[in-house]
């Protein structure tokens, strides 16, 4: 009982608590109003901010105010007045008379030491401008002058689908529409215009993206040839390939990272790999953080799978389609695979080999990368040798070349080969998806429709195999054209009789042509020759121009088919190396 009385005695002090707490929370609410999430900046905000008497509208959350005179008024003198927390101080100064017309001001509020700023656009009825411009929390820099704005991104973003959110003075309408996602990874185009109809702006919109917490090079030295670790950045592993013999007791990688990032352990500090992998953790500007397994092993390869080029090591080729080609069977046949410098190509080279990938590009010359003169006679026969001896090859890109000296079918004068792209030598925009033809209007063999070379492609929308649906485009190839090809073929060209034709007279399989183009018969676009006569080895023919191993070079464009380019790889591969 006397708890209970101690407990009847202590209400009324409860009740004055829960009033004066009440009371508190409702000044504060009477004091400061907002609709919008305001960061940590309770005292170093600009509470109201007034033009010609009115308030406008403030963004606390992206730090923006926007207002818009009546029609006709003059930017260049507006008088603003602008209410702060107690002790806050505001450049430009509550009262000033401020200018307007070239575009967004800056108000800066500090506080205790902390300060702010505010981006302010004030805009006349119907003036066609963009006021502020925002994706997420990402504020737009506006250039109203050069018609520019530029947006930085976090490094999770999907660039693809942004959806931003701008301000425009009223009396005007604008496209594309605020709110709708917008693919950014090329420059997209606003334009704002007055409701007069006569009167209107552009602006072009560039989003950058900060960088994710990446590896980009983990090595064991300075010199380009030193072992290199295989950074997959979407497995979050490195690893790294010493020869027989080699120490992995004590490896010193240099490591390098995306713009910004730390790593953690430090570069140039020396690791046992010898028990296992050794985790390493970047940070990248946003305090995200990507832990790398890497992992050290020796290697005894077969040799069986063989990649040439001009340059002495894989990682100092010149030309990055060729570079990341050769990575890629570097990566995924590490067991299997060597690379051979032109100059050390002989036949005791390829000894063990049994597919030999002949692939190079280059921006205005056919040559193979990383060579004075390209690929020399004397190469050109070793190969020949190889390949009639029962060697496996896959022929693709400026390798096309080799096609009359090999002998194995001629190319001449057959050839529509583009050097460059649709603008200029190194390339151009095509919005267009390029790939291999799926299916055609006159139904294909089995040999061709099912080729093992086909198998766990994904197929686009309609009926092809998409290889490359990127904005910017190399287009680099040799499609080899039957219209002139040879006299002695009779069957129409692009009908389906002309491919049994060529297919019968050169145990082959005509397996795609473009997606463009409806038979077969058209020319060669992937292939796959059987042996025939002196020539004992199968060899596969790919002269499409949507093969791009690397998009280091294609301004930004992603391919979102890159996979369909791998798979390909990996069964010509496969077929080759069960011959």
């Amino acid at each position: 009982m006397k708890n209970i009385s101690k407990i009847f005695k202590m209400i009324p002090f409860l009740f004055f608590g829960i009033v004066i707490t009440l009371l508190t929370v409702v000044g504060c609410e009477e004091d400061i109003k907002f609709n919008d999430n305001v960061p940590d900046y309770t005292y170093s905000i600009i509470r109201d901010f007034k033009v010609n008497g009115k308030s406008a509208i403030i963004s606390h959350t992206n730090a923006v105010i926007t207002f818009t005179l009546p029609a006709g008024s003059d930017l260049t003198k507006v008088p603003v007045t602008i209410t702060l927390p107690e002790g806050a101080t505001v450049e430009p100064a509550s009262g000033s008379v401020v200018d307007f017309s070239a575009g967004p001001v800056i108000f800066t509020v500090t506080n205790n030491g902390i300060s702010r700023k505010y981006t302010a656009t004030v805009a006349a009825y119907g003036d066609p401008m963009i006021m502020s411009f925002s994706i997420g929390e990402h504020v737009g820099v506006i250039d109203a002058v050069a018609g520019t704005i530029a947006v930085t991104v976090g490094s999770q973003e999907d660039i693809k689908k942004l959806t931003p959110l701008y301000i425009i003075p009223g009396g005007t309408t604008a496209t594309p529409q605020s709110g709708i996602a917008q693919d950014f990874t090329s420059p997209v185009k606003y334009t704002v215009v007055s409701n007069d109809g006569f009167t209107g702006k552009s602006y072009y919109v560039s989003v950058t993206q900060l960088p994710s917490p990446f590896v980009t090079s983990f090595k064991t030295g300075t010199d380009i040839c030193s072992v290199t670790g295989i950074v997959d950045n979407a497995a979050s592993t490195i690893v790294m390939d010493f020869p027989s013999g080699s120490n992995l007791a004590s490896i010193t990688p240099i490591i390098s990272v995306t713009a910004g990032s730390t790593i953690s352990p430090a570069t140039g500090v020396a690791k046992n790999f010898s028990t296992g992998p050794v985790n390493y953790t970047v940070t990248n500007v946003e305090g995200l953080t990507k832990t790398y397994a890497v992992t050290a092993r020796i290697i005894n390869s077969t040799k069986k799978i063989a990649f040439v080029s001009g340059a002495s090591c894989v990682e100092s080729i010149s030309e990055p389609d060729t570079k990341a080609a050769a990575l890629w069977l570097k990566q995924n046949y590490a067991e299997d695979f060597v690379y051979i410098q032109a100059s050390n190509l002989t036949a005791q080279a390829l000894a063990n080999t049994k597919v030999l990938l002949l692939y190079w590009d280059n921006v205005g010359t056919q040559k193979m990368p990383d060579t004075a003169s390209g690929i020399t006679t004397a190469q050109v026969d070793v190969i020949t040798n190889y390949y009639k001896a029962g060697g496996g090859l896959i022929v693709e890109g400026f390798g096309i070349n080799l096609l009359d000296e090999i002998g194995r079918i001629k190319i001449g004068s057959t050839v529509f080969a583009n050097n460059g792209g649709n603008t200029n030598p190194v390339g151009g925009q095509n919005l267009d998806a390029w790939g291999l033809r799926a299916s055609y209007s006159a139904p294909s063999p089995s040999a061709s429709a099912n080729h093992p070379l086909l198998v766990g492609l994904t197929k686009g929308t309609t009926d092809y195999y998409p290889m490359n649906n990127a904005k910017y485009k190399e287009d680099r190839n040799f499609g080899i054209d039957f219209g002139p090809y040879d006299s002695s073929f009779t069957k129409g060209q692009c009908s389906e009789d002309r491919a049994l034709e060529f297919e019968a007279a050169t145990n082959s399989v005509l397996i795609r042509w473009y997606e463009w183009l409806d038979a077969r018969g058209c020319g060669i676009g992937l292939a796959e020759f059987k042996p025939q006569g002196a020539f004992q080895g199968t060899m596969i023919v790919n002269t499409g121009g949507w093969l791009e191993w690397s998009m280091a070079d294609n301004n930004g464009a992603v391919n979102d088919f890159q996979n369909n380019i791998y798979r390909l790889h990996k069964n010509a591969i496969d077929l080759l190396l069960s011959k």
